[in-house]
């Protein structure tokens, strides 16, 4: 097998390559989305779909450790056969196929909508999805490096956020703790968890972390800590800084609380935003390009075939997803399809893990 396709990742790196693809467009909208349920305790939904994503990764975990090296797709096959397996695998490459179509066809709507309104969507999606495949075909190593060097824009997102508190702020919004209740919390925190995906790819990134593996949760545990505090505290802050009526109305509450900041070195605070918020939108892209890769084939010429194959069949998905006028009905099925896939299949292969023996030797990553 070839030595660049199993090249090996840091645990630093692993962690980066959770953040960056959970961290997306979901986070734009998300203020506004609980808003309509949770109202005042949005926050608390947000560190709710947190605890929830907790329990899942201590799944994945188990998994991972009863085949020790091996990935998703490698474990998928070991306990149920060569055919059953790799048609399992099948479903599995589709489902990322199309979650990285819906996913782009979501950033070329919100860029054409804050910066590019002239420019044709086709040439957008060529751009996002060049960019991405550019990254996706070379080996992991490549693209952990450069995700842990732009994950130095959190920084300035942070920095750039911090600017909303120069406006007047109420922190009556959120108080008192606990005002809609219990059931409009947890309808919130579904919603979050919906914008929080993304932390699958550990379960075909944890096989290829150099050393000893035995820190993997740890790892796995404070991306999800760092994702779970930085969703709440954009949502915080567009609580705070936007009354309940305005944060149901407006679409991308995030860009939206920018948007009436002006300095006199800078104007269009949301623009800037939004342009370094483009490159995790991307980094979401490229690992969902590499694990459709690796659903399917882990030898480097093999997979650089299908990334190819996948980047064109993603253009094709998104921009016939574009022409819909609403995407609600298919945005719906995919969740559904996020919780059999992300949720229920690694549960049933982990209860399988203790009934059946593996049908061979699980080959190393």
């Amino acid at each position: 097998m070839n030595a660049t396709a199993n090249a090996s990742i840091t645990k630093t790196q692993l962690f980066f390559l959770i953040v960056k693809t959970q961290i997306g467009i979901g986070l734009l909208s998300l203020p506004s989305d609980i808003q309509h349920s949770a109202k005042g305790d949005s926050w608390l939904s947000v560190l709710l779909a947190g605890a929830v994503i907790q329990l899942l990764l201590l799944i994945y975990w188990r998994l991972l450790k009863k085949f020790q090296g091996a990935n998703l797709s490698q474990i998928i096959v070991s306990l149920l056969g060569r055919y059953a397996g790799k048609a399992l695998n099948l479903i599995y490459y589709v489902f990322f196929i199309l979650i990285a179509a819906y996913a782009s066809t979501l950033y070329v709507q919100l860029i054409r909508t804050w910066m590019l309104a002239l420019t044709p969507g086709w040439m957008l999606f060529l751009l996002i999805i060049g960019t991405s495949l550019y990254l996706a075909c070379d080996n992991l190593r490549v693209i952990a490096r450069f995700f842990v060097l732009a994950s130095m824009l959190f920084i300035v997102l942070v920095l750039i956020s911090f600017l909303t508190f120069s406006h007047e702020t109420h922190l009556a919004y959120v108080l008192p703790l606990g005002q809609s209740g219990i059931s409009p919390i947890l309808e919130g925190s579904e919603r979050t968890f919906f914008s929080m995906l993304g932390f699958e790819v550990s379960l075909y990134f944890v096989a290829q972390v150099q050393g000893e593996r035995s820190g993997g949760i740890g790892v796995m545990s404070l991306s999800n800590v760092f994702v779970t505090i930085f969703y709440t505290y954009f949502v915080f802050i567009c609580q705070i800084g936007l009354s309940p009526g305005a944060l149901t109305q407006v679409n991308e509450p995030v860009l939206y609380i920018l948007k009436g900041l002006s300095y006199q070195l800078f104007d269009r605070i949301d623009l800037i935003f939004l342009t370094i918020w483009i490159i995790p939108m991307t980094a979401t892209l490229v690992c969902y390009l590499a694990i459709a890769g690796k659903s399917l084939t882990v030898k480097q010429p093999s997979y650089r075939k299908l990334v190819v194959f996948s980047a064109i069949t993603v253009f094709a998905c998104g921009w016939i997803l574009s022409a819909q006028e609403n995407l609600d009905v298919f945005s719906k099925w995919l969740e559904y399809s996020y919780l059999i896939m992300i949720a229920a299949v690694p549960l049933l292969l982990l209860l399988t893990s203790f009934l059946v023996k593996p049908n061979k030797k699980v080959e190393a990553t």
